[in-house]
């Protein structure tokens, strides 16, 4: 076993299974959390990533192939991409041709799951992989998924999903973020169509707006 990343929920790390080099990505127990409501968090939020990751896969979205579900240790055994994040694709690139066609492309792949139903909950740069020319969306950890009907309700959902995104460019990439952003949100418009994506977008300056006032107030 060999740990590569330890996150706040999760830890993960190589393992030879079956022959085969793995991530696993195991939830590890909350000391500060009722053991029984501990476990029963784990084991739900085990069966839901793996649930989304397969459904996101039947929707044409690549995800790493999930080879073992283990709900008693609450772990997933993975397929193991040794690649690059988009995160580091374009803190090395800055803003290229590339990092553009990248962005653009997230956004369709994040465009097919919205059409599916699927919230990913953490869409940013550092849970896409680029392997071999593809991406591959990881870290599911905090989807739902919906029925995907386009009311307030869900246009709500996915401008905040997306204005997840949007705020990390602005953390990450202040001075081209809004180029990366629209770039991303032409190749979610492709998907989902020029309508929807308009809605979504004024959802997404509502949510901006209420937080900015919430925060005035507080000050």
């Amino acid at each position: 076993m060999r740990v590569i990343a330890k996150g706040a929920e999760a830890l993960l790390y190589l393992e030879d299974w079956l022959g085969l080099t793995v991530l696993v990505k195991e939830r590890t127990p909350k000391g500060y959390r009722d053991p029984v409501f501990d476990k029963m968090i784990r084991v739900r939020r085990t069966i839901n990533e793996a649930r989304l990751m397969m459904d996101a896969a039947d929707l044409g979205v690549k995800t790493p192939v999930i080879y073992d579900v283990d709900v008693v240790r609450t772990r997933i055994r993975m397929q193991y991409l040794n690649s690059p994040t988009l995160n580091h694709v374009i803190k090395n690139n800055g803003y290229s041709k590339l990092v553009k066609e990248l962005m653009n492309r997230m956004g369709a792949l994040v465009g097919m799951l919205h059409n599916g139903g699927i919230l990913h909950g953490d869409p940013t740069p550092a849970n896409v992989i680029v392997n071999n020319g593809d991406e591959y969306l990881i870290d599911f950890g905090l989807g739902e998924k919906l029925k995907p009907t386009w009311d307030s309700k869900y246009l709500r959902k996915a401008a905040l999903d997306l204005n997840v995104l949007l705020r990390s460019l602005e953390s990450n990439y202040g001075e081209y973020s809004e180029q990366l952003f629209n770039d991303f949100i032409n190749g979610y418009s492709s998907v989902v169509g020029d309508g929807k994506a308009a809605s979504v977008g004024r959802w997404i300056k509502r949510i901006r707006s209420l937080a900015r006032y919430y925060t005035g107030r507080l000050l």
